[in-house]
């Protein structure tokens, strides 16, 4: 998962748009940001957080420096571990040319000490979209972990996971009143794509996306399969 093969392999499967939202972490938005716009691929800057519920969340914001803001808080109430790569593997901080220019030290799957109200709070206060992530998953979702989902919580969208169709993931619990989006959460090459939405935008820009998201003037969201493209 080097940065400029996730950039190539989702032009290569005809995406226009991909968002890179590691666990607890961003230190690899830039570089694939930077070469997004190298090769003319839309880039959005997030990030999934961990809520001291074990809730994952997802984040989105409109530029770099937004992402950046938000981090200092992820970093701040990240509960500390030593990685042990034996166990966990090495996590990388990765260059332009595949180099990689630093090693992270600390376990980045914890939960950060902050509820999720907090968090959801903290990224409108930074700007960014809450999407609450993979919620028709037996773990780390918010029905798996509350058992319901917070009324007025005011997030953007509810994400559902490749592994249900929407009207399965409908029928399966009370999503109403949110729009819902669906996307790969690739976790290797051969996954990027292999989920779309597509949001109908006039163009590439965090105003058009925030217009889909609430379907105003005209804009609006479709789920897709794999089979689909703009």
């Amino acid at each position: 998962m080097l940065p400029h093969c996730i950039v190539l392999e989702a032009l290569e499967k005809g995406l226009d748009c991909i968002a890179v939202t590691d666990h607890n972490a961003c230190d690899n938005v830039a570089v694939t940001l930077s070469l997004g716009e190298r090769f003319g691929l839309w880039v959005i800057p997030g990030i999934e957080v961990e809520t001291r519920e074990e809730v994952h969340l997802l984040a989105y914001f409109p530029t770099l420096d937004h992402l950046l803001a938000f981090n200092h808080l992820v970093e701040e109430h990240l509960l500390t571990f030593p990685l042990d790569a034996e166990v966990w593997g090495e996590e990388w901080v990765i260059g332009e040319e595949g180099n990689i220019v630093a090693r992270k030290a600390s376990l980045l799957t914890v939960p950060v000490a902050l509820s999720l109200e907090d968090v959801v709070e903290e990224v409108e206060r930074h700007q960014g979209v809450a999407v609450l992530a993979h919620v028709d998953r037996k773990a780390y979702s918010v029905f798996s972990q509350l058992g319901f989902l917070p009324p007025a919580l005011p997030v953007k969208a509810l994400e559902i996971s490749p592994a249900f169709s929407p009207e399965e993931t409908q029928e399966r619990f009370t999503l109403s009143g949110y729009p819902l989006v669906s996307f790969s959460d690739a976790h290797g090459l051969s996954e990027i794509g292999q989920r779309v939405t597509l949001f109908w935008m006039a163009s590439p820009r965090w105003e058009e996306l925030l217009l889909a998201l609430s379907g105003e003037k005209g804009r609006g969201i479709t789920l897709s399969g794999n089979d689909e493209r703009l």
